[in-house]
């Protein structure tokens, strides 16, 4: 039997030439979505991959603002907290262009607050709350908002270093942007399924209402501001489970937030809060983590706190405080 020779596979010419990275860079600097700029056309080619990160490098990194929280818990209300606010001044050139440094923002107001003794203590204090901040950096409470556009969040910032002589952080910036990111991702692809989910239970209350069938509060759609609130938790303690995956306690207090939540409790330590310990999976009596229910209370406020953190920042940027 005569075995069929297989055509040769024709390579077609390119119809065109490749641009240029330095044309590519000059049209993607004026991409409005930097998120599917980072998420998706990066990840198109090793080509779309070098000059995306060079179009983030050299224009998308000055749009970045990094503000340091000065009190530790934002427990309510929507005015502007004490902060010092931080920005792009410059990148690493050779074996350092993957770290960015950020100046804080005002060095004029705090030179007038550093006028008379007062004025210098202050500033001392502020210099200090901030110092403080960064080398007590916890993942559930940063003490930090990173915004990018209309973006908020308090994700990692990789190699966080402060020099508070010249008032500047470094940082990495690349693994920063991969972080933050890959959450909003999540974010858009969590929000699209509870939109579909959304749209096929409304088709089948419309069906049912036809039939003449009466509805009950359970039937209707949760509204998104609920949702989403929820969505943003879900991701928010996946990044904690992950950070503390080698933490066995750690991660059972992350996962027994949503039956700590489910029951209510207004804040950590009040009468509710502390009736509740005995609902929490293995923290009765006797169990592996009796004893440690407080541990819970406190990831419950830490959560609370940074979420309202990040509404108010994101609620001053609409509003252009």
């Amino acid at each position: 039997m005569v075995a069929k020779k297989v055509p040769s596979k024709v390579v077609r010419a390119p119809l065109c030439p490749s641009l240029p990275a330095e044309v590519w860079i000059n049209i993607l600097r004026y991409h409005t979505d930097l998120g599917h700029l980072w998420n998706t056309v990066r990840r198109v080619s090793s080509t779309l991959r070098a000059c995306v990160e060079r179009a983030f490098g050299e224009y998308f990194l000055q749009e970045i603002h990094i503000d340091f929280q000065l009190e530790k818990y934002n427990l309510g209300g929507k005015s502007k907290r004490p902060e010092v606010s931080t920005r792009f001044v410059r990148r690493g050139k050779g074996e350092e262009g993957d770290i960015a440094w950020f100046k804080d923002s005002h060095p004029d107001a705090d030179s007038r607050r550093e006028k008379g003794k007062r004025g210098r203590e202050h500033h001392l204090k502020i210099m200090r709350r901030w110092e403080e901040n960064v080398d007590n950096y916890k993942a559930e409470m940063p003490n930090y908002t990173i915004s990018i556009g209309d973006c908020v969040n308090d994700t990692a910032l990789p190699g966080l270093s402060l020099n508070i002589a010249t008032r500047e952080i470094k940082l990495e910036w690349k693994k920063m942007l991969q972080l933050f990111f890959r959450e909003q991702d999540r974010l858009l692809v969590l929000k699209a399924r509870y939109q579909a989910d959304t749209a096929k239970k409304i088709q089948l209350n419309n069906a049912r209402l036809k039939k003449g069938e009466k509805l009950m509060p359970a039937d209707y759609p949760t509204p998104w501001a609920t949702a989403g609130a929820e969505i943003r938790k879900e991701i928010r303690r996946a990044r904690l489970k992950e950070h503390y995956r080698e933490d066995e306690e750690m991660v059972w207090a992350i996962e027994s937030l949503k039956h700590f939540q489910q029951y209510g409790a207004a804040a950590a330590g009040s009468a509710r809060a502390l009736k509740l310990d005995a609902e929490l999976p293995g923290a009765g009596l006797g169990e592996k983590w009796f004893g440690s229910q407080n541990l819970v209370q406190e990831l419950y406020l830490d959560e609370w706190s940074c979420m309202h953190r990040i509404d108010t920042k994101v609620e001053h940027i609409r509003l252009g405080i």
